[in-house]
């Protein structure tokens, strides 16, 4: 069985222990974050300064996890759909 991302890294996303606490969509999910839908999240957010910054953000930070390299295909094309 796959591991989620919140049980192979502490993500800075991921906010407490209690998934509806957290600020991470899929951790509230029980989902890992390669099977969310980012880009819909991300369209859907207003257009404002913390819509840019969250996903520069998660640009350059996710490309650093180690769930990244363990579901490279995925995150790219995720990470694709917000640039």
């Amino acid at each position: 069985m796959t591991k989620k991302c919140y049980q192979i890294n502490n993500c800075p996303f991921n906010r407490g222990k209690v998934p509806a606490s957290a600020k991470c969509p899929p951790f509230d999910l029980k989902i890992g974050c390669w099977e969310y839908d980012w880009s819909e999240f991300y369209n859907n957010m207003p257009d404002c300064k913390e819509k840019i910054e969250w996903r520069d953000s998660m640009i350059s930070r996710c490309k650093q996890c180690k769930v990244y390299f363990e579901h490279k295909d995925e995150m790219d094309l995720i990470l694709n759909k917000l640039e």
